[in-house]
């Protein structure tokens, strides 16, 4: 029996197997014995006809009014969110859109600015090769040898080596062991060059890490429990760069800070932009507290992390207006 393929149902199949089941062209041209060429005039008649239409709505066009309130909010630059996915594919989510913001608004010769933890490693597994020219990326932090996969020398290197750029790195621990130890590597050549550097960045891109038992320097051994809940009676609610700062924004008295060979969360709300990227529930006072200390004036986040920080900051200041 022929097949009539300007019958209407036979269109509704054609899109159906493309736009829901995702068959591809070539797997439908193959099922009906068509050309590609065919199935590509009948799934734009398909359009035509209205059998398949298009509306900007939905999560996308809602991330779209979160991104400018969150620009209005806070005052920031700019802001990317995406679509809320399940805690654990979130990360990956984060990482591909840092990957694809830098890669929009990245120029040649242009220096990038690194920082570390697990997103920041995620973003550096979706950046694409042959996107700059003469790119420079410089390291924010010293290295952390507890996890080769989260150190800030193998995520700055591995982007430089993926835009064919150079990388210019902070030849210290991150920790040091005290803080006369510290300082000698602050004033170490190389070590105060690359800092001095990381203070000329175009453009910085740190994450922003919670407090508790989720904290990445605590999985990771360098801080214990004990200090997590003296961090927490402080106020503090997240730290960026191993800095801990409270909802306020502001530094938080931490004896670790007077041990960690970075550019110092003071110097980075000096740079010109610092993208900061985080998502999840346990993160929303810790971006709370980055937007309001002004360490980051970019934010890529989840749509659902996006609506509770801008709830939360609505009902703070509706109460602060209370006579």
């Amino acid at each position: 029996m022929s097949v009539d393929f300007s019958n209407s149902d036979f269109l509704i199949r054609v899109a159906w197997l493309y736009y829901e089941e995702g068959l591809t062209q070539d797997e439908i041209a193959r099922k009906f014995s068509l050309s590609r060429s065919k199935v590509v005039r009948m799934l734009k008649r398909a359009k035509e006809e209205g059998i398949v239409s298009f509306q900007i709505s939905g999560v996308g066009c809602n991330c779209l009014f979160l991104e400018k309130k969150l620009i209005s909010l806070f005052n920031l630059q700019d802001a990317m969110v995406v679509p809320s996915v399940n805690e654990d594919k979130l990360r990956d989510t984060l990482g591909k859109a840092a990957a694809i913001y830098l890669e929009r608004n990245l120029k040649d010769g242009q220096l990038l600015a690194i920082g570390w933890g697990r997103t920041i490693h995620k973003m550096a597994n979706y950046v694409r090769s042959g996107k700059f020219k003469n790119l420079r990326i410089v390291n924010l932090m010293g290295g952390l040898t507890s996890s080769l996969s989260l150190n800030p020398y193998d995520i700055g290197g591995k982007i430089a080596s993926t835009w064919g750029g150079e990388c210019y790195y902070v030849y210290a621990p991150a920790i040091a062991a005290s803080e006369k130890l510290c300082q000698s590597f602050k004033f170490e050549l190389t070590v105060k060059t690359a800092l001095d550097m990381a203070k000329l960045a175009d453009y910085a891109l740190v994450g922003i890490g919670e407090v508790g038992r989720e904290n990445t320097l605590f999985q990771m051994g360098y801080i214990s429990l004990t200090e997590i809940e003296i961090l927490a009676r402080e106020g503090a609610v997240g730290n960026i760069m191993a800095q801990f700062f409270n909802i306020e924004g502001n530094k938080v008295n931490c004896e670790l800070h007077r041990r960690i060979v970075s550019l110092s969360i003071d110097n980075l709300r000096q740079l010109k932009k610092v993208v900061g990227v985080a998502g999840a529930h346990c993160k929303v006072k810790s971006i709370l507290g980055a937007l309001h200390g002004k360490f980051v004036n970019i934010l890529i986040t989840d749509e659902s992390t996006a609506k509770s920080i801008i709830h939360s900051e609505e009902n703070t200041l509706a109460q602060c207006s209370l006579p």
